[in-house]
């Protein structure tokens, strides 16, 4: 832009300097005192700033061996004073004294020193513009990935899933706990260990060479431990590298539990394509193989969107432990969880981590634990099993408010309460069992449910007369449904097999947020990109319009979330009881609005009038007492 509106005169902005693969080169000092003389930008610290955007001739941040190069030069000015005063040698010699055993920077620096230590002073200069050789180190890993090759399903986890890892590690830990990082992922290693803080020990897996990440913890001020006789805990992230095959990452998930102690716990992360989804049968082996040996103690998939580098992939998480008492293999059981269309909120991850660690504990912490998100099922079971290990083994969204005498005992004092407005239904307050919820592509599979898509209405056929349109940005006010109609003639010549909704069908959509509505008439048309959720009448499948809508309203949003919204399920019994009571709700409610509505338009045309002398108020009390 510059450059456009600059291109000569007496304030021309600075000529390229060079030319590399067709792309003109700039000089960043020149660019920098152009913008602070003609006071032209929006930074007015951009000199100072030039570190962390340019770098100097030769430096490719694409380039592994220049990124290692630069990221061990931080490192090594956070050991040594005046780097940019020394010579090469003597850059050489300080290397040769903080690591003498070649741990993480030696052969860097002598690499570099070898070529005449050209990016010392932009090394420098990188760490005042962002204020710390951490900052530093962790700019050069950000700019690293923006340029080099995609990093698909190994990429930076999400901040909220990096929470959840911590979380999850913070309660396997204990005290005299040792926190094994793993050495493959250095940015979520750093975070664990910033997080965990001091509680926790530290250490690398034996043999790991983790020079990337130990030079992260250098910067970072925290230490490692050598004491390999503390209970464990390990984290491992898969796959480790792009282009990693599902058999390789089992292989990862296998050794980490070969590894474990009777002491040792562990959180492995990774594709719910690799540890949850059905597999082909070798695969599927390999994992029945890791399942029965015990350990997986909890399982819970996560939604899609939480790689950005891979946003269509699903993560879950697996946690390994010995169970307390150490009950035999055929008596264990596994927690299993899906959040996949839950935000990783505070409140969720920690109703998460509460329930997994439950399930880990004895069994009066089972007992007493009112599970949120997660369901026990048999560890053997998960063996066996050859569709997904979380595909109806524990979908619970929401938790119920208490035990079921509780609750009868509520639905009797709240439905005596409301009789002035509707006739409360009647219990039976007898326990019973009813469908457990289950995902929207589930649901679908199983004829329970039906997709239609909503029709691309031109806007100007949009009117006040004829088929009443339903939009998305009517699901945030349903009170506004209405407004907009269609001729039915000319809807029909425009979309000849569009068809209308029917009574109960349940219109939503997925974005900005999730929202629906349920439609009791029928006979509306409704505009891309809502869409309508159909239920088969023949074959409900415990689902109810009115639940299904509520569900949607705390689902996750996101490109193709709403095929594993988890809906609750009721009992055949109660189906038709139930949508005949929150239709009456529904009714009464609107009922009380408009009474208010009308109330509250009354008081305000009673003041209008009272202050502007259009009439006078009548005291009707002071009439009959006289």
């Amino acid at each position: 832009m510059w450059r456009a509106r600059f291109g000569d005169g007496p304030h021309a902005f600075p000529a390229p300097v060079s030319e590399e693969e067709g792309r003109p080169q700039f000089s960043a000092p020149d660019v920098a005192e152009w913008l602070a003389r003609t006071g032209h930008g929006k930074n007015p610290h951009a000199a100072a700033d030039l570190a962390s955007v340019a770098a100097p001739r030769g430096l490719t941040f694409s380039n592994a061996q220049a990124v290692a190069e630069l990221e061990a030069l931080v490192a090594l000015s956070y050991l040594a004073d005046d780097l940019d005063e020394s010579t090469s040698a003597d850059i050489t010699r300080f290397a040769r004294e903080v690591d003498p055993s070649d741990d993480f920077l030696r052969r860097e620096i002598e690499d570099h020193t070898r070529r005449g230590s050209p990016w010392v002073s932009f090394a420098l200069n990188l760490i005042d513009s962002v204020y710390s050789p951490s900052a530093a180190i962790q700019l050069i890993a950000d700019r690293s990935a923006s340029v080099g090759r995609a990093t698909a399903s190994a990429g930076a986890l999400a901040p909220e899933v990096m929470a959840l890892v911590v979380e999850m590690v913070r309660m396997l830990a204990h005290t005299e706990s040792v926190v094994r990082l793993d050495p493959d992922d250095a940015f979520l290693s750093s975070v664990l260990a910033q997080k965990l803080g001091d509680g926790v020990s530290l250490s690398l897996p034996p043999d790991a060479p983790a020079r990337r990440l130990k030079r992260r913890l250098l910067v970072d001020g925290l230490p490692l431990s050598a004491d390999a006789a503390n209970p464990a805990v390990i984290v491992a992230r898969v796959p480790a590298a792009r282009g990693a095959n599902v058999s390789s990452m089992l292989h990862t998930a296998e050794e980490v539990a070969l590894s474990l102690r009777a002491v040792d716990s562990a959180v492995v992360i990774g594709p719910s394509r690799v540890l949850v989804d059905k597999l082909p049968r070798s695969e599927e082996r390999e994992r029945a193989d890791i399942l029965r040996s015990g350990w997986v103690r909890g399982i819970v998939r996560l939604g899609e969107g939480l790689v950005p580098s891979a946003p269509r992939e699903s993560l879950s998480l697996w946690v390994l432990g010995n169970p307390v008492g150490v009950p035999a293999i055929a008596d264990r059981l596994t927690a299993t969880a899906d959040l996949s269309a839950v935000s990783l909120t505070p409140a969720a991850r920690f109703d998460a981590v509460s329930d997994i660690a439950a399930a880990m504990g004895a069994a009066r912490d089972v007992q007493a634990r009112q599970f949120r998100f997660a369901g026990l099922v048999p560890t053997t079971s998960l063996q066996a099993r050859s569709e997904s290990l979380v595909s109806s083994s524990a979908r619970r969204v929401k938790s119920n408010p208490s035990t079921g005498a509780e609750v009868a005992a509520r639905l009797d004092i709240i439905g005596n309460s409301i009789r002035a407005d509707l006739e409360p239904v009647e219990i039976d307050p007898s326990p019973h069992d009813v469908p457990r919820p289950a995902p929207v592509s589930d649901l679908i599979r199983d004829r329970h449910l039906r997709v239609v898509p909503g029709t691309r209405v031109k806007s100007e056929l949009i009117g006040s007369d004829g088929l009443v349109v339903v939009r998305v940005s009517d699901l945030d006010d349903p009170s506004a449904i209405g407004g907009a109609r269609i001729d039915q003639l000319a809807f029909a010549s425009e979309h000849p097999r569009a068809s209308l909704t029917q009574p109960g069908d349940i219109v939503f959509r997925t974005s900005p947020t999730a929202a629906a509505w349920v439609d009791r008439d029928g006979s509306k048309v409704v505009a891309y990109p809502a869409r309508v959720l159909r239920i088969n009448k023949k074959d409900p499948g415990g689902l109810v319009s009115e639940v299904v809508a509520a569900d949607i309203l705390d689902a996750m949003t996101g490109p193709g979330a709403w095929k594993r919204w988890s809906l609750r399920r009721v009992d055949h019994r109660s189906a038709a009881p139930l949508a005949r009571a929150l239709n009456a709700i529904a009714e009464a409610r609107a009922d009380l609005e408009g009474r208010s509505a009308r109330l509250d338009e009354y008081a305000t045309l009673l003041v209008t009038a009272a202050t502007s002398g259009a009439v006078a108020l009548v005291d009707a009390s002071n009439d009959r007492n006289a």
